[in-house]
């Protein structure tokens, strides 16, 4: 799972960063970093979602945790961004970008490992 997270983690540079480069010249700084920090949010949010999912699997009442867990994720995330919008610093629309490149590349990631995944399997079921 590690090594998922660091593959999306530098996939995700690799497309904000420059794409906030970019929107900086075409719009302005605040679109160009609300890009940023939409990837950041999106990233983040992700290995604090496995990290909750791996830390707390097989313990007793592990939903609740889990759900307890991402209710204060959230509200850090709302904090945050509540607070940078009130600062006139975000853009909504730069925010929805980096965030969505940063999904994608989530979705596009866990497509490609449960098709290597099924591989696996239905090669390991014709030999064994």
């Amino acid at each position: 799972m590690k090594e998922m997270i660091s593959v999306i983690n530098r996939q995700s540079a690799f497309i904000v960063l420059p794409l906030a480069v970019v929107s900086f010249f075409v719009f302005e700084w605040r679109f160009a970093l609300s890009v940023i920090i939409g990837g950041l949010i999106g990233a983040l949010n992700f290995k604090g979602l496995c990290w909750s999912v791996n830390s707390l699997l097989g313990i007793e009442k592990a939903e609740t945790k889990m759900m307890f867990l991402s209710f204060i994720r959230l509200f850090i995330i709302f904090s945050v961004l509540v607070t940078l919008a009130a600062l006139g610093i975000l853009k909504a629309a730069g925010l929805l970008v980096g965030f969505t490149v940063v999904f994608i590349i989530i979705v596009k990631e866990g497509l490609l490992k449960s098709i290597r995944d099924a591989k696996k399997q239905d090669s390991g079921g014709l030999d064994g």
